[in-house]
């Protein structure tokens, strides 16, 4: 068995190599080999009892000159489960907006709304397909698990039903098309099944696997959401559990997130395929 790291661990295995006087166009590093290390270190850190300490929850933001609608701007752990968002949202409700803020909506805009022929989805499959290390990690035939059954825990009071119906129904397309972009099929595994506000964990298509939930928006209810599902998956035997967003719903500096709708001009396009008039 893998020997059990923690992260701190990890970081106290590598010194900077210019503070050990190393010139560092010299070093090799055989990637293949350190993504496996890192991939069997984030296996372990999965099952940890405290795997939902929220000690180590942390997030991280691009920086404004690297923003590429094809990367993940936010980065972040619920505990020890990973998360990445394609774009940072902020409300202008609750934050008090300045210049860096507002390119990081801007770069929201052009990455995910706007026009209907922008495909946020594909943005962010080409996200993944750039990010060596998630190559690495998603190579095992990862499984893309239905959220859909919480979807409506999300809200106090009634939303309606048909906008519960379009959010199952964007649901389904970034499920499907996770799927069908890192397995060759948009089959989705059904995991989960709410039974008067209890949950039933199926664990067959789960074992041994790689599992990816997904979701619209990171926001405090979605990411708590991805940390109990997340660790429901790794004791139900699952390898690991990756999250993904299409947009994270910065909060202000003391958590605070507005309670209204997110404006129309600020809300992803469809999740849906997109059809080229042009063949």
């Amino acid at each position: 068995m893998a020997k059990v790291f923690n992260e701190d661990d990890l970081r106290s295995m590598f010194i900077p190599a210019d503070e050990l006087g190393i010139d560092t166009g010299k070093i090799t590093v055989d990637a293949d080999y350190w993504f496996s290390e890192m991939y069997e270190m984030y296996k372990d850190s999965c099952h940890f009892e405290d795997c939902l300490d929220p000690s180590q929850s942390n997030e991280v933001h691009c920086p404004l000159d690297k923003l590429n609608p094809h990367k993940f701007t936010a980065y972040g752990r619920v505990g020890y489960f990973r998360w990445h968002a394609l774009t940072l949202y902020f409300d202008e409700s609750v934050h008090k907006m300045d210049d860096k803020k507002s390119k990081y909506n801007s770069h929201h805009l052009e990455t995910a709304c706007e026009d209907i022929m922008n495909d946020p989805v594909d943005n962010m499959l080409q996200a993944i397909n750039n990010d060596e290390e998630l190559v690495s990690f998603l190579e095992h035939d990862p499984v893309v698990v239905s959220t859909e059954p919480v979807l409506h825990l999300q809200h106090t009071e009634d939303p309606g039903e048909q906008y519960l119906l379009n959010e199952s129904h964007e649901q389904f397309w970034l499920e499907a098309r996770l799927s069908n972009f890192l397995n060759n099929n948009s089959s989705v595994a059904e995991v989960f099944k709410n039974t008067n506000e209890q949950f039933e964990v199926n664990i067959d298509p789960i074992k041994g696997k790689d599992v990816i939930l997904a979701f619209r928006w990171a926001n405090k209810w979605s990411l708590d959401a991805y940390g109990q599902l997340a660790r429901l998956c790794a004791l139900g035997c699952a390898n690991t559990v990756f999250g993904f967003f299409l947009s994270r719903i910065a909060p202000t500096l003391d958590g605070k997130e507005s309670n209204s709708a997110i404006p129309k001009k600020y809300q992803p396009c469809s999740c849906a395929p997109r059809i080229s008039l042009f063949g």
